[in-house]
This record gives structure tokens, sequence and C-alpha cells, in this order.
């Protein structure tokens, strides 16, 4: 999917797209580490105070395959969506309510607490669900933020999950440390994106926790990250899945007109889900200096609402 603001897409983190192959390669922009760290005062608040209610909270959406790149995938996985995620930002308030549902609270890792700020705050990254998504095995930590140049104990969460998210054998440890609460872009002191991080399996101790604010962002012990993407607004959720054998992405994305976000109006133009394929970062050379992610497009669903 093509940004049609490119203004819009180059100062958000937008994606370029070449066509090769059979399936769209898509080239993603990665904020470089170093540069973002000036956001996470910003992030670590957002995190803090996340909103609980949402324009498309009550909505009921219906999936239509516009782009398919993979029969059996792209079948199967409109009937998923279909199927489970026909309200994908409903919101649950209450712990008690979503375990008595069914839903499954993921372990913790040391020095994480299980509260309702965690879990209201990360919401849109466990449900809705299936067992696409369920088979990747998350569990829930903690970051050390700094206040007034002191370590504060406060309560900010990550998730993080091994996987084998290139498809090649190998395992890597991804992390998400930033969460979307907010469906629209004015939805004030809540964040519009996800931010995520990622990491060969054993390069960063999540064991030793908690973990300090930037480790996700600097890595530890000499490891940086293999990629970083601190906002994203082609791709505001995202979230791994693995099916017959296979881990793929699934991106929520919002299309606001050629214009971008417009405060007058509360909903996008479009949305849409798209299912990708990971395939590493690429580093573009100086002066540039920026990380592109590069996926392949699957599978993309645009998303309506059913009235």
């Amino acid at each position: 999917m093509q940004n049609e603001n490119p203004e819009f897409a180059q100062a958000h983190g937008g994606r370029c797209e070449m066509v090769g192959g059979g399936m769209n390669n898509k080239l993603r922009s990665i904020p470089d580490p170093h540069c973002g760290l000036c956001m996470l005062g910003l992030l670590l608040f957002c995190l803090t105070y996340p909103a609980l209610g949402m324009a498309g909270e009550f909505d009921t959406y219906r999936y239509k395959l516009e782009e398919n790149n993979n029969d059996k995938v792209c079948t199967h996985m409109e009937d998923v969506f279909s199927k489970y995620f026909k309200k994908p930002f409903s919101t649950i308030s209450d712990e008690d309510v979503y375990v008595k549902d069914g839903g499954v609270l993921p372990p913790l890792l040391p020095g994480a607490k299980d509260d309702l700020h965690s879990f209201v705050t990360m919401l849109h990254s466990f449900q809705p669900t299936s067992p696409e998504f369920d088979a990747i095995k998350w569990k829930v930590g903690k970051l050390i933020t700094r206040t007034a140049g002191e370590l504060d104990t406060q309560n900010t969460p990550f998730i993080a999950a091994d996987m084998g998210l290139n498809n090649d054998g190998q395992i890597e440890t991804f992390i998400k440390f930033g969460f979307m609460t907010c469906y629209n872009f004015y939805s004030g002191g809540c964040r519009p994106t996800d931010s995520w991080s990622v990491f060969h399996k054993g390069d960063i101790d999540l064991l030793n926790g908690p973990i300090n604010w930037d480790m996700p962002i600097q890595g530890q012990n000499g490891h940086r990250p293999l990629a970083v993407m601190l906002e994203d607004y082609d791709c505001r959720v995202i979230r791994p899945f693995i099916y017959d054998g296979v881990t793929y992405l699934s991106c929520y994305s919002q299309n606001w007109g050629k214009n971008g976000p417009d405060i007058n109006r509360s909903t996008p133009d479009r949305e849409y889900t798209e299912v990708l394929k990971y395939q590493g970062v690429e580093k573009l050379p100086f002066p540039d200096g920026r990380t592109l992610l590069k996926a392949k497009t699957v599978c993309r669903f645009r998303m309506t609402v059913a009235k």
C-alpha cells in the first residue's frame, strides 16, 4: 500500500514500494535509534496514560481481499480476520472479565507486574486473537524509566517473544515497547503507533529485569538491535503470527487522504490490514543514514465498517 501523501509519509516514517517477483517489496523507514531517543519522553508519557476509548471501539468491520499474492495464506487469513477480528478495537477495562471470557494473560518476566494499567496499555497487541496469533508466546516485562535523573520503578510495560521472524532457521527476539492506544491522531495523552525492535536471540537479557528504559533501542553489552521502529504511521499496530509454520506480520494502517489527518474528522478515509513477510533491514549510506525495513506484501485487506 502506498501512502497518498508523500510529505506526510516522509515526516512520519513512510514506506517506499517496489514491484517484483510477484510480490511488492516494501521498504519501510526506521528512525535512527540515536535520533529517536528524544522521543522517549513522549513515548513513556503515552504509555503511562493510555486512552481507554477510541472512535472505532464499537465498530464492526468486514474484510475484503484487495491484493492476493498467496491464495492459501490470503484465503485462510480472510477467514481468520472475518471470524475473530470483527471488532478489532474493542476495549476491555477489567482483567477479571477478560479472563472469564477466555482471555489468557501472558506470563511475566522478572520485575514485571500484572495490573490493569499494563493490560489496557497493551490490549491491542493481544486482542482480538486466533490460534495463529496465539502461536507467538509473548512475555510481559517492565522498563525502568528516568525521572529527574533518578531511576524510577514506574511500571512501564513491554512485551517480548522469540520467533523465526526471517523464516531462515534463525531465531530473533522481538520486543514491543510502545503500544498504539489511539484510533485517531487527536486523542490526547495516548500513543498513535506501536514501537518495536528486533535482536538476535541471546543478544539481550530480559531475565534480569526490570530492564533499563533505553535498552530496546540501544541494545545491551555491545549488542545492537537489528532493527528499531519508534513510530510508523504506515503500520500503526504490528502483530507477528504463525501460519503453516511460517511467521508473518499483521499490519494495521489508515489512509487519511492527500492532506493527512484532519482534526475535524474522527475516522480515516480508508483502513487496511496487511499480511507481510519480514525480510530484514537495509542501512542507507551516509549522509542519509536511515535504516529501511524490507517486507513483502502477501495480502492486503480493505477494512470497512459494517452498517
